[in-house]
């Protein structure tokens, strides 16, 4: 099946209190916008907003959230009028959900990290906890931690992590627990 006929994308910016939010997003966000924030105010803001012409935001949520927390009066926008309400409310969760189906290749993304690490800049900018930046770094000190660590320890990716000066492997998550 070819892919879906769509216009030439165009970004343009809006004003943020044109947008309206989707009552049904299914997505639980307000616990990462403060992340999305630091990570706008390192960046700027380099995903649009995905809306209907209406206002409606169709991808884009949590960016909102994050642009309104920091005080922006604009952001940038694509329409998604070419889309019909199925594909909207398909395309919605697909946008979210895509992300978790890849998965990471720890060595590369060790060497990403040590590479930042060595230009002093701020990891937690990523969006990876302390714990996870930890594992990653080498920097592993599993001692009993907070509530805060033990949830980033729950959302760490199951598979054996490989220390990358030792190389030693280990669950990361089992090394957080006791």
């Amino acid at each position: 099946m070819p892919p879906a006929k769509q216009k030439a994308l165009k970004v343009e910016s809006w004003p943020i209190d044109k947008f309206v939010f989707y009552a049904s997003n299914p997505r639980k966000n307000d616990h990462a916008v403060d992340n999305i924030a630091a990570a706008i105010r390192e960046f700027g803001f380099r995903v649009p907003v995905i809306a209907k012409s209406d206002g409606t935001v169709v991808d884009g949520h949590l960016r909102l959230k994050a642009a309104k927390k920091l005080g922006l009066a604009e952001v940038p926008v694509i329409l998604a009028d070419d889309l019909t309400d199925a594909q909207i409310k398909a395309f919605r969760i697909s946008v979210n959900k895509m992300a978790d189906l890849a998965d990471w290749d720890m060595e590369l993304l060790a060497l990403e990290f040590s590479d930042l690490a060595a230009l002093d800049f701020d990891l937690t900018l990523t969006g990876f906890g302390d714990l996870e930046l930890d594992a990653l770094t080498g920097n592993l000190n599993f001692a009993p931690g907070t509530e805060d660590d033990q949830g980033q320890l729950d959302q760490l990716d199951p598979k054996m992590v490989e220390c990358p000066q030792c190389g030693e492997a280990f669950d990361a998550r089992a090394h957080g627990q006791g």
